[in-house]
């Protein structure tokens, strides 16, 4: 066995072919990773683009005669959008709330990441609502970014991601990744919801 190695050994330092062979392996391998992450961001975004979209679309549906015959399936859609929509008495309490879902992903995944609230902004068309976006940055491996943009993209609330992106550091990526969740601010229901009382 030890004669195996030392001949491997050998065959590594004397082979300049089986390295550079090596090194197109693992860069492919890396390209490959890249792709794999960007093809997931691009996911994301595509999800986020139809939520937005759909939003804006609810709001203008109110206001056009000639979609009445289709209203019965409009305020099903948007009725489902926003039971994703959790409530908030104040903005301030909005944004404790975020913080605390985004420090549960940071309990979970170690001290290597770092959180910055950003603005939080009231949704165009969509009276009440508000978004709370929330910056994580931190050096995890790949396995752990990919379970932390799973456990966003499964959440049971509205939330979406709006920017991200990753260096490598020492072999690690290294991520910084913008979430909104998005909550209805006061004690106003959603447009729609005292349709069909009385």
């Amino acid at each position: 066995m030890a004669s195996r190695l030392r001949g491997m050994r050998e065959e590594w330092r004397g082979n300049a072919r089986l390295r550079l062979g090596v090194m197109v392996a693992a860069a492919v391998a890396f390209l490959y990773v890249c792709l794999v992450l960007m093809d997931w961001r691009n996911d994301l975004h595509a999800q986020y683009q139809q939520r937005t979209l759909q939003l804006y679309k609810m709001g203008a549906l109110a206001g056009q005669e000639h979609w009445l015959g289709r209203a019965q399936n409009a305020k099903a859609a948007e009725k489902a959008l926003q039971a994703e929509i959790p409530y908030a008495a104040t903005i301030g309490l909005a944004q404790a709330e975020a913080q605390t879902m985004v420090r549960q992903l940071m309990t979970a995944f170690g001290n290597k990441l770092t959180s910055e609230a950003r603005p939080p902004a009231q949704v165009t068309g969509q009276p009440g609502v508000w978004k709370v976006p929330v910056t994580l940055r931190g050096v995890l491996s790949q396995p752990q970014m990919l379970e932390i943009l799973r456990r966003l993209e499964d959440s049971d609330r509205l939330v979406t991601v709006e920017e991200f992106s990753f260096t490598f550091v020492q072999g690690l990526p290294n991520m910084s990744l913008t979430l909104a969740a998005y909550y209805r601010v006061g004690t106003g229901k959603p447009q729609g919801a005292n349709d069909g009382a009385g």
